[in-house]
């Protein structure tokens, strides 16, 4: 899994700390709003508020403020990644920035994109959905701080996204298999709506049952299953893969193996189906693929 991480600390002289008491609302905009209106200007897309990302930036503000050298607020805005893991927000990346000093979040936010571009950066990332914001009053002044995050169902979400025209998904994959047989002198194959609920179906079931096998876990084959929806197989192949967001991406790997790219070329099996399904399961966030390949009696 990979992780980004950072922080940015803008600190004053810290002397004994006033114990942190809860902040009056920031004047203007509140914080996701003073965000997303950065962003927009950037042309990034709004980030949603997240209640565990919000509790994890309090801590951190309420940490800082009370800390009484720069060292120990330094530290204090250290580990974002295992704080929001710690936390329960599941994630593929993270990043906090901590601010302290006087003036509203927008006034701030915009004194770190002249100041600190490099900085500034994450708050215009579009690789960010989500957004915690905490703020507590200390000795040096007003601590805000800002966690970023993309989760892994964030993630997974804007991977599949594509993937839910099957309609689309179907005819890009039926075109890449077709033109390598062109490529090679072979006919095409026909799609086969039988073959493509068999494929389906398959697909489907791996999810739910949150396996990755040619064969059920109740023993059923593919030619069991091209039957099953009516098909009057005499020849049946299969190719299936894991993880792979788009058409082009599995079916390259599949072209890559020679068992796999042997159904794609065969001579003998004239009609495909197509099936794709994603979700999470028992396995984590899953995306499976499947060509049920035959020839009828």
């Amino acid at each position: 899994m990979a992780l980004f991480a950072a922080a940015l600390l803008t600190l004053a002289t810290l002397s004994a700390p006033s114990p942190t008491r809860t902040p009056a609302p920031d004047p203007g905009a509140g914080a996701l709003s003073a965000v997303n209106a950065a962003r927009a200007r950037a042309g990034a897309a709004p980030l949603s508020e997240n209640a565990t990302l919000d509790r994890v930036a309090q801590a951190s503000a309420e940490r800082v403020a009370n800390a009484r050298t720069v060292e120990e607020a330094d530290g204090a805005g250290k580990d974002i990644g295992k704080r929001v893991t710690a936390a329960g927000y599941g994630h593929r990346r993270v990043v906090e920035i901590v601010l302290i000093g006087d003036g509203d979040l927008p006034a701030r936010l915009a004194r770190l994109r002249d100041s600190d571009p490099e900085t500034f950066a994450d708050v215009v990332a579009p690789d960010y959905q989500d957004l915690g914001f905490g703020r507590a009053e200390g000795a040096s002044g007003t601590v805000r701080t800002l966690v970023f995050g993309l989760s892994l169902s964030g993630e997974f979400t804007e991977r599949a996204a594509a993937l839910g025209d099957l309609r689309a998904v179907r005819a890009d994959m039926l075109a890449r298999v077709n033109g390598a047989r062109a490529a090679n002198r072979l006919p095409p194959l026909l799609e086969n709506p039988s073959l493509d609920a068999a494929a389906q179906n398959h697909a489907e079931d791996m999810i739910r049952r949150s396996y990755y096998a040619h064969d059920s876990p109740d023993g059923s084959t593919v030619m069991e299953r091209v039957r099953r929806v009516g098909y009057p197989a005499a020849a049946v192949g299969e190719n299936i893969g894991e993880g792979q967001a788009t058409a082009a991406e599995v079916f390259d790997g599949w072209m890559k193996s020679p068992k796999h790219r042997d159904h794609i070329l065969s001579l003998t099996l004239r009609e495909i189906g197509i099936g794709v399904a994603f979700g999470k399961n028992g396995r984590g966030y899953e995306i499976v693929w499947v060509q049920d390949f035959a020839t009828p009696r």
